[in-house]
């Protein structure tokens, strides 16, 4: 009896020796969340496993997976074990979607924009305009420079929607500063990395204008002209 239990036992590891490992294996193929929640990404292997976000502004991922939805957006994480790397796309949704993302193609031409958008309501020389651009925001309107190139985006928003636009705006940005009721966001943590400033300030009527305007990065650049760079586009209008 004890030889026929040492024969079974014996058996059974050499088929747990013959047995390959486990390669990497992902049970989170894609995941939908929206900021500040937190999800598991399920990933299997005998191998050590590594973690990577390819953008932490919109997602950070821990050493064991552990995956945190900073801001709205798509991104992919990383999941690599014994040399292989299988990539897991991220969708972060918003709870505030007060209007569509603007077309900020900067340089484009007014008709290269008109393509993309369909005909305006209201057209001139250096601007169009599209109404009813969504239940919140009634209207849309992109200036172009005298050159004709795209140069900024500007939305109309309800006042009494200006609650949602702030919780908007959190979702997506980073808040930069206020000063004269200019209230400045940028999409990226680090200065260095900012392409794009977001202005809002009180129009006309109490309703919020939401200002967009492509920023490039310099250390010779102070903070105070770019806000005066937002605060002259705001006087244009």
């Amino acid at each position: 009896m004890k030889k026929l239990l040492l024969i079974a036992v014996t058996s059974l590891l050499c088929f747990a020796c013959d047995k390959d490992p486990q390669e990497l294996l992902i049970k989170t193929t894609e995941v939908s969340l929206y900021p500040e929640d937190i999800i598991q990404i399920d990933a299997i292997s005998d191998f050590d496993i590594a973690y990577l976000s390819t953008n932490t502004y919109l997602a950070d991922v821990s050493a064991i997976g552990l995956l945190t939805a900073n801001k709205v957006g798509k991104t992919l994480v990383e999941v690599s074990s014994n040399d292989f790397v299988i990539e897991v796309p991220v969708e972060i949704m918003g709870r505030y979607n007060v209007y569509p993302d603007p077309i900020l193609d900067w340089g484009i031409s007014q008709s290269d924009l008109i393509e993309i958008a369909g005909e305006p309501d209201k057209s001139y020389t250096s601007s169009i305009e599209y109404s009813d651009y969504s239940d919140q925001a009634p209207a849309i309107a992109y200036l172009f420079t005298p050159g004709d190139s795209l140069m900024c985006a500007m939305v109309i928003v309800l006042e009494t929607s200006s609650d949602d636009l702030t919780a908007y705006m959190d979702e997506r940005f980073v808040f930069d500063s206020e000063e004269d009721g200019l209230s400045v966001y940028r999409n990226a943590h680090e200065e260095k990395d900012v392409t794009l400033l977001i202005g809002i300030f009180n129009g006309g009527g109490g309703s919020p204008m939401v200002l967009y305007m492509e920023y490039e990065y310099s250390e010779t650049k102070s903070r105070q002209s770019v806000s005066m760079a937002l605060k002259n586009i705001r006087k244009q209008l």
